[in-house]
């Protein structure tokens, strides 16, 4: 009795009461043969794709880096040059991440695991 936790009263019968408690989601770990999402299944390309992306939108917004008028190309100013740049290398980088991208798919000829329907394995 003193360190014993209290349980909430049993309906009598048990009926749903017993039944949401058997279908309950459990708390280990998923088994091996059971799929995974496609970030936790490839970090390292999960990883290359945010890096990628963040230093994309960083050169895009981070002002100081090319709002000068000193460094000149001809008539124009850095920030025309800038752009003239960074669009081309932009647009590169974009099509690696969307290659990356597509290697997290699953192919189409790939064996899909059985839908979990919530039913306990008996």
């Amino acid at each position: 009795m003193g360190g014993e936790a209290a349980c909430p009263p049993r309906p009598e019968g048990g009926g749903l009461y017993a039944a949401t408690l058997m279908t309950q989601p459990s708390d280990t770990p998923a088994t091996p043969g059971r799929s995974r999402s496609p970030v936790a299944a490839h970090p390292v390309t999960s990883a290359i794709i945010a890096i990628l992306v963040f230093a994309s939108i960083f050169f895009a917004v981070y002002v100081p880096l090319y709002a000068s008028a000193t460094p000149k190309a001809g008539d124009f100013p850095f920030f025309y040059v800038y752009l003239l740049i960074y669009m081309p290398v932009l647009g590169i980088v974009m099509w690696i991440v969307i290659t990356l991208q597509g290697r997290l798919r699953p192919r189409a000829g790939a064996e899909r695991p059985a839908a979990d329907d919530g039913e306990v394995a008996r």
